[in-house]
C-alpha cells in the first residue's frame, strides 16, 4: 500500500515531466521507423518495378504494412504531448491559485497588523523585516544550533540561515506541487529519509479547511531539557496530518 501511494505521489508530481520524455523519444523513434519503413517499401516496390501492371494501387496495399510500427509510434507521441499539456495546464492553475490565495492572506495579516499598530509602525517593520532577509547576520550564518524534530525524534545541528532555507524551500515545493511530506522537510532539514516521513505530511486542501492559507508556519523555540540541555525545537504551527494526500475536508482530522 505505502509502495501505491508513493508511486502515485511521484506520478503526480513528475507526470507532465515524464510525458514531455517520452514525446520526445518517441518523435526520434517515430523518423527512425518511418525511415526504415520507406527503406522496405522502395526495395520492394523495385523489385515489383518489372511487371508492367503494377499500378499505384498495388503498391499501397504491398507497402502499407512496413508504416504499421511508426504510425503506432506516432499516435503514441500525440497522446504523450496531449497528455503532458493537460498535466501542465492543470498545475499552473493550482499553482496560480495557490499564489492568488497566499497573496491575499499576506495583504491580510499586513492590514490587521497595521490596524494594531498603525499604518506607519506596520511600515517600518516591514522595512526591517525584509532588510533582515536580505542581510543575514553573522550569527545566523556561522552559529550551528542543536535541533530537535520531535516527530521524528532526532538531533541535528543546523544554523538559523539554514533552518530559514530550508522552511523557505518546502513552501516553495508546497506553493508549486500542492503538497509536501515530513521527509521532503527532512531532506531540506540535512535528515536522513524514513519510510515513516511519507505518511505525514500537508496538503492544498488541509491548509485551505483548516487554515484558510497556504503557507505552512515553523519555529525553531529554545526550550531546555531536564538536565538543562539548550535545544531548538523545530515545529509546524500547521501540525502535518496523516494520509495528507487523501485528505477529505468533510471528514474531522485527528491529529
Amino acid at each position: 500500500m505505502n509502495l501505491m501511494k508513493s508511486v502515485s505521489r511521484f506520478l503526480k508530481k513528475n507526470g507532465g515531466t515524464i510525458l514531455a520524455i517520452g514525446a520526445s523519444v518517441g518523435v526520434v523513434l517515430t523518423a527512425i521507423e518511418t525511415g526504415k519503413a520507406s527503406i522496405k517499401a522502395e526495395k520492394l516496390i523495385e523489385m515489383n518495378s518489372a511487371e508492367p501492371a503494377y499500378t499505384m494501387k498495388e503498391k499501397v496495399q504491398d507497402c502499407w504494412k512496413f508504416y504499421l510500427p511508426a504510425a503506432a509510434l506516432g499516435a503514441g507521441t500525440i497522446a504523450c504531448i496531449l497528455g503532458s499539456n493537460a498535466l501542465n495546464k492543470k498545475q499552473i492553475a493550482s499553482l496560480t491559485a495557490g499564489y492568488m490565495a497566499l497573496g491575499k492572506a499576506y495583504q491580510e495579516y499586513r492590514r490587521e497588523v497595521a490596524e494594531h499598530v498603525g499604518a506607519e509602525h506596520e511600515k517600518e517593520i516591514y522595512k526591517d523585516a525584509r532588510s533582515v532577509l536580505k542581510e543575514p547576520t553573522s550569527d545566523m550564518v556561522e552559529d550551528k544550533l542543536l535541533c530537535y524534530e520531535p516527530i521524528s525524534k532526532r538531533y541535528f545541528h543546523a544554523t538559523e540561515a539554514a533552518l530559514l532555507e530550508a522552511f523557505y524551500s518546502l513552501n516553495r515545493d508546497f506553493a508549486l506541487n500542492g503538497y509536501a511530506s515530513m521527509n521532503d522537510l527532512y531532506n531540506y532539514l540535512g535528515l536522513d529519509y524514513i519510510p515513516e516521513g511519507d505518511l505525514k505530511g500537508w496538503c492544498a486542501d488541509y491548509l485551505a479547511a483548516d487554515w484558510e492559507y497556504f503557507w505552512i508556519d515553523f519555529s525553531y523555540l529554545k526550550q531546555k531539557t531536564d538536565d538543562g540541555l539548550e535545544v531548538c525545537y523545530v515545529e509546524a504551527y500547521q501540525e502535518p496530518i496523516d494520509d495528507y494526500l487523501n485528505y477529505d475536508p468533510s471528514k474531522d482530522t485527528p491529529f
